[in-house]
């Protein structure tokens, strides 16, 4: 029976002209926890002995590697807040930032029956999570694309999260076809289109571009059109969060302070400008 070991030396002598010995140490360490089911910081200690399947897929998820997939698209799912999530191409894979948007509104929601709407939800991993820590609250999640929501409804019903999803543009969506709610949130495409050179090729490559990018010329699109939205659709108290871009934080806050909200700006763990937390005056 082998140590884990001698697999990594082999995983690190094909990958090491791709990634740093840095990010080989965690890929190998997911890839061999996946495999294995082997708790992820005990992969380098355990003995293990692959099976003809097993040996398949290790070879499978090198090559996929090598051609610069993420690792979530190789093993089809993603860690998000404790939670197991499926990913594809159709969906981004869920980020530690978010993680901290999520964290926020639970530390200010804990033990209310209230109503959430998540706006472009992608995988679902937001409202699936806020469902899992908030049980009490109703969730409600919408995405543009039927192949986002039919990945957030199978990582719902794998997470046993009761969530309303449905299809709607966020860019036109309509007050009336909605209910109040206490609390919406999104995390909206941002990135301009003149920062994806600055992106790992690794994400323009394999990520979706509608969920990522916006026009140069319209970099707030998203929070304009949803701080509208918001302004008739929360209730009285109601509050609403953003996950935003960094480098327009000023004039995120600008816009939606300008539409009669009150509007705090928030760090992430990285001392960057991520989330807003904005709440109608009066």
């Amino acid at each position: 029976m082998l140590n884990a070991i001698n697999y990594k030396q082999t995983f690190k002598k094909e990958l090491a002209k791709v990634y740093t010995d840095g990010e080989l140490d965690i890929l190998f360490k997911m890839l061999m926890a996946d495999l294995k089911k082997h708790a992820f910081n005990s992969v380098l200690t355990a003995q293990v002995e692959l099976n003809s399947a097993e040996e398949h897929f290790f070879n499978h998820a090198v090559n996929e590697l090598k051609a610069l997939k993420p690792i979530q698209h190789v093993l089809g799912k993603a860690d998000f807040y404790g939670l197991h999530f499926t990913v594809s191409p159709h969906v981004l894979i869920p980020r530690p930032e978010t993680e901290e948007l999520v964290e926020l509104i639970i530390s200010e929601n804990k033990n209310k029956v209230i109503d959430i709407l998540d706006i472009g939800t992608g995988s679902g991993c937001i409202a699936i999570t806020l469902k899992n820590q908030l049980p009490d609250a109703n969730v409600s999640a919408l995405d543009i694309s039927l192949d986002a929501i039919a990945i957030a409804k199978q990582n719902a019903f794998a997470n046993q999260a009761t969530i309303s999803f449905f299809s709607d543009d966020a860019l036109n969506l309509l007050p009336t076809n909605y209910p109040k709610y206490d609390v919406i949130v999104s995390n909206p495409p941002y990135i301009a289109e003149k920062e994806k050179a600055e992106m790992e090729y690794l994400v323009t490559k394999n990520e979706p571009h509608v969920a990522l990018f916006v026009k140069d010329n319209e970099p707030l699109i998203f929070y304009d059109k949803i701080a509208d939205f918001a302004l008739k659709s929360l209730k009285c108290g109601g509050t609403l969060y953003f996950e935003i871009n960094q480098n327009f934080a000023k004039e995120t806050k600008d816009l939606i302070e300008s539409k009669g909200f009150t509007v705090d700006l928030i760090k992430d763990l990285n001392n960057n400008f991520r989330m807003i937390k904005a709440r109608i005056l009066g």
